[in-house]
């Protein structure tokens, strides 16, 4: 493989095969429009900025860069320029989250499996988790509250229907029947989360 130095990193080209996705994906859903954009650019001015991954055994992870990476495949480059660093689990998945966290097209629900997985594999509390991310410990609670809520909420916050807020408070309703028509509601007049808490304290 070939590498150059720059700085502190080495930047590689490294066999599209050997490359693999992050272990833990942001988004559920990808523009394919955006991306296909994406592809064509790198196709005629070349890949600006190389994701960044790390070495796994014989293999690479993406830890940064995931987009960048899918589009270096759609353009069918067999060698992909990558930064390689040496980093753990923990320094990896912190990487990942402060790339992603900041997206405006990062929807809640994404958010709240993302930081749910993150959990699960480092065991971390919310404490830990939510220093690691740099977030309160707040938005942590909120995105973990939202990965337990039923499947027609959790559809509603990613299509922008439902404010988060106001999920919130809704999901707090314990009869599922009542809980659906409050929710039905929210969705049609766009309920602020003012309106949901009074709702809920009805």
């Amino acid at each position: 493989m070939s590498e150059q130095k720059n700085k502190d990193e080495v930047v590689r080209k490294i066999p599209a095969e050997l490359i693999d996705d992050p272990a833990i994906g942001m988004r559920s859903e990808v523009d394919r429009d955006k991306l296909w954009e994406l592809a064509d650019d790198i196709k005629k001015n070349g890949l600006i900025n190389p994701p960044t991954v790390r070495p796994k055994g014989e293999r690479y992870e993406v830890i940064a860069g995931h987009r960048r990476f899918q589009a270096c495949r759609m353009v069918g480059l067999l060698r992909i320029p990558c930064v390689v660093r040496e980093v753990s689990d923990e320094a990896a998945f912190g990487i990942m989250a402060s790339e992603n966290l900041v997206r405006e097209d990062v929807d809640p629900v994404d958010e709240a499996v993302f930081i749910e997985a993150l959990i699960t594999k480092t065991k971390k509390n919310t404490q830990e988790v939510a220093a690691m991310i740099r977030r309160s410990v707040g938005y942590v609670e909120d995105r973990l509250v939202v990965a337990k809520m039923p499947d027609y909420m959790r559809q509603y916050l990613k299509t922008k229907q439902l404010k988060l807020g106001a999920a919130l408070a809704l999901v707090q309703i314990d009869n599922d029947n009542l809980r659906r028509t409050w929710v039905e509601l929210a969705v049609r007049d766009g309920a602020s989360v003012r309106q949901a808490e009074y709702w809920l304290y009805q």
